[in-house]
């Protein structure tokens, strides 16, 4: 959830089977930084759960994501990443 000019934004969940934290933060970062990057607060939001999301089912530390993986997640596309 996000506060923006007296008005909560929010975006969905997803349940996932977590593999590792690690790393689920800063994604979850680089997410929102992209939607402030463009101006679009709720897209930071929408972005920044979906890479957070997908991290947490990826082992290590470095989010090994593309942003094609991300739009699919926000598409609808599940969690199911093919590599």
């Amino acid at each position: 959830m996000v506060w923006q000019k007296g008005h909560v934004l929010r975006t969905r969940t997803y349940e996932v089977e977590i593999v590792d934290r690690l790393g689920a933060g800063d994604s979850f970062a680089a997410g929102f930084i992209h939607g402030l990057l463009d101006g679009d607060i709720q897209k930071g939001l929408d972005w920044g759960t979906a890479a957070s999301a997908i991290k947490h089912s990826i082992p290590g530390d470095f989010a090994w994501i593309t942003r094609e993986e991300v739009e699919s997640l926000l598409k609808g596309g599940g969690m199911r990443i093919s590599r």
